[in-house]
C-alpha cells in the first residue's frame, strides 16, 4: 500500500501572487511545506501537483532542485489534477496538503495516514479543532475516483474534497481530534494574504535555525508576543468575517 502526500501549489494565486516561492527566513515557502511532508513516518513520497500552463514554469524549475516528484496538470480543475498525480505516483492513500500552510502539522499526517491504512472501511480522514493551516485531509484512490464520478461543479473540481465534505453520505468518514497540545484554534498560521505573511515571516524568524520548527515552540512564541498574539488573532477574525 502505497502512500502519497499529493502538494497542490500554483505561483498564480489572486490575493498573494507568487506566495508559494515567498522567502521565510532564507528559504522558500514551499520548500518549508516539503520539508514538513517528507518528515512523516508514514509517508512513501512526495509529490507536488501544479498546473501545466508556462506561466508556472519559474516554480516547476524550483521544486526541481527540492527531490520531490512533479506532476504537471489540469490548472482548475484540481480534482482531475489529483488524479492524475494519485495515478503516476501509483498511490493507494493520498494526503491532501496545500501551498498555503508552512507549519503544516507532521505528527497529524502520521496519524491520519495509520488511520486509514488500518481501516480498510475508511475513505476519508480529517482532524479538526486546530488553528487554521495545521491539518491536512487524507482519503485513498478509490474515493478520489468516486468524487471524480460524482462531483460536476465547477466548485467541486476546484476544490477536491468540498463535494465530499457536503454530501458525506456516499462516504465512510471519521473526524478525529488533534493531539492535546495541537488543540488550539485560535490562531491563523496560512498563507493567503500580505498580513499573512508577516506573522508567518515573524514565526520563522525567531523560530527556525534550519530544523524543522516544532508546532509547541510556535504556540508558545504566540503566548509570549503580544504583538504577535493579536497580529495571528486579527487573521482569524478577518478570516471568520
Amino acid at each position: 500500500m502505497k502512500k502519497v502526500a499529493i502538494l497542490q501549489a500554483r505561483l498564480d494565486s489572486s490575493r498573494f501572487p507568487g506566495k508559494v516561492l515567498a522567502d521565510l527566513k532564507g528559504r522558500p515557502v514551499i520548500a518549508h511545506i516539503i520539508d514538513r511532508l517528507k518528515a512523516s513516518s508514514e509517508l512513501d513520497e512526495v509529490c507536488v501537483a501544479i498546473p501545466s500552463e508556462h506561466k508556472e514554469d519559474k516554480l516547476a524549475e524550483a521544486l526541481a532542485a527540492m527531490d520531490v516528484t512533479v506532476v504537471r496538470g489540469h490548472a482548475s480543475d484540481v480534482l482531475a489534477r489529483y488524479i492524475q498525480a494519485a495515478y503516476e505516483t501509483k498511490a493507494d492513500i493520498v494526503v491532501r496538503a496545500t501551498g498555503d500552510n508552512p507549519l503544516v502539522a507532521t505528527e497529524v499526517i502520521d496519524q491520519q495516514v495509520s488511520m486509514l491504512a488500518g481501516e480498510p472501511e475508511l475513505d476519508y480522514v480529517i482532524t479538526e479543532g486546530m488553528s487554521v493551516g495545521l491539518t491536512t485531509e487524507t482519503f485513498t484512490l478509490k474515493t478520489l475516483e468516486k468524487l471524480d464520478f460524482l462531483a460536476k461543479h465547477p466548485d467541486h473540481r476546484e476544490h477536491v474534497t468540498l463535494y465530499l465534505r457536503r454530501n458525506p453520505g456516499p462516504f465512510v468518514m471519521r473526524r478525529l481530534d488533534p493531539p492535546s497540545h495541537l488543540a488550539n484554534a485560535n490562531y491563523r498560521l496560512t498563507l493567503d494574504t500580505e498580513e499573512d505573511y508577516k506573522v508567518l515571516s515573524a514565526i520563522y524568524d525567531k523560530l527556525y535555525s534550519g530544523n524543522s520548527i516544532e508546532l509547541k515552540d510556535v504556540f508558545k512564541l504566540l503566548e509570549d508576543d503580544s504583538e504577535l498574539n493579536l497580529a495571528a488573532r486579527q487573521q482569524v477574525s478577518l478570516a471568520a468575517g
